[in-house]
């Protein structure tokens, strides 16, 4: 079997340049200071050791992966999925828009996760990801993370954050959402410019505190299936600051998680409760011996345990928001993850 299907870790840093990283990891609490390391938590933080340093790793290209990646096994991967529960996201939405109303929050981003089983395990299945994923347009970043019988794959859209040197951070604030053929109304929708808007005041706050923020003119990210509002950000540091500091002060920006941070997370893990969502939605990224660093936001994945997968997907609820519209674009998200990873 090919080692890399065994345990390794991918990251496109940028288009068409990827580092590629062989396990097995020595996993630890911080990073080591004398190599590349990925930065690999749950959601919520709570893994214990989530720096995972690798036993080797190189750069490459999508190409020179595939070709090392060999012929795909036999019998491709077909899988059986189960409706995600309308119930309980009916429930989250109620209690986001109760809070909205008492004026606790602005936003909140509800998660689901559908569940399936999938027709073959193991390298395969991870074969089938990765070549499937290495084929999507460089508008999305490929990564996953795996070992043994489990694993994450994806191509994210959003950066959480690239530091190329000390002295600036640079990100982008990505919400808003419509089909292909909305781009352009997405510049003149209300709700949908009020729900980008909350990511871009989040994040100035939580950048204000590294130095001086620059924000960018907001476009439209165009993706094969859907689109979404962007407006980038940039902060000049006043001092170097730590990777895992900064990780911790942008995640979950207003994109996937709350606003305000403060008086919503303990929602937002109480609206948690049961999804196990694992790693979707949280930073992912890769540091280098000379502390360049890019982290992005684990969306427009799959995650699997053996023969289980799970696609997990979240949307922005506000005070204009309504159920039907929220669950259509979920839907719609969850379309576009399985028509890339061709599941």
């Amino acid at each position: 079997m090919n080692a890399l299907l065994r345990s390794g870790f991918v990251f496109e840093y940028a288009p068409n340049a990827l580092v590629v990283g062989l396990g097995p990891f020595a996993a630890a609490a911080s990073r080591r200071g004398d190599t590349l390391a990925c930065y690999a938590p749950d959601f919520f933080g709570d893994e214990p050791c989530p720096w995972l340093h690798p036993a080797s790793w190189r750069v490459t290209t999508r190409r020179e992966l595939l070709a090392a990646l060999g012929d795909p096994p036999a019998p491709p991967v077909a899988v059986r999925w189960s409706a995600p529960d309308a119930d309980a996201y009916d429930q989250a939405f109620h209690t986001v828009m109760a809070a909205i109303a008492r004026g606790e929050l602005t936003k909140a981003v509800p998660v689901i996760l559908e569940r399936g089983r999938a027709s073959v395990a193991g390298a395969p299945l991870l074969h089938r990801l990765l070549t499937r994923v290495l084929e999507v347009p460089p508008a999305s970043l490929v990564y996953g993370v795996w070992d043994g019988d489990h694993g994450m794959v994806g191509a994210s859209p959003e950066f959480l954050f690239r530091r190329l040197d000390g002295a600036r951070i640079d990100t982008a604030a990505i919400a808003g959402t419509a089909p292909p053929h909305g781009a352009e109304a997405l510049l003149t929708d209300p709700k949908e410019l009020a729900e980008h808007q909350s990511v871009v005041d989040d994040l100035i706050d939580v950048l204000a505190r590294y130095g001086h923020v620059t924000v960018g003119v907001r476009d439209v990210l165009t993706l094969p299936h859907i689109t979404h509002l962007r407006t980038p950000l940039s902060v000049g540091c006043d001092h170097p600051p730590d990777f895992a500091q900064v990780a911790r002060a942008m995640h979950p920006t207003a994109a996937l998680g709350v606003a305000p941070r403060r008086a919503g997370l303990a929602l937002l893990r109480a609206l948690d409760r049961g999804v196990e969502r694992g790693r979707f939605g949280a930073p992912f990224g890769i540091e280098w011996p000379d502390g360049q660093a890019a982290c992005l936001v684990a969306i427009r994945n799959v995650q699997w345990r053996g023969h289980d997968v799970a696609l997990g997907v979240g949307g922005g609820v506000i005070a204009q928001s309504t159920l039907n519209a929220e669950w259509e674009e979920l839907r719609m998200k969850r379309d576009a993850v399985k028509d890339m990873l061709g599941l």
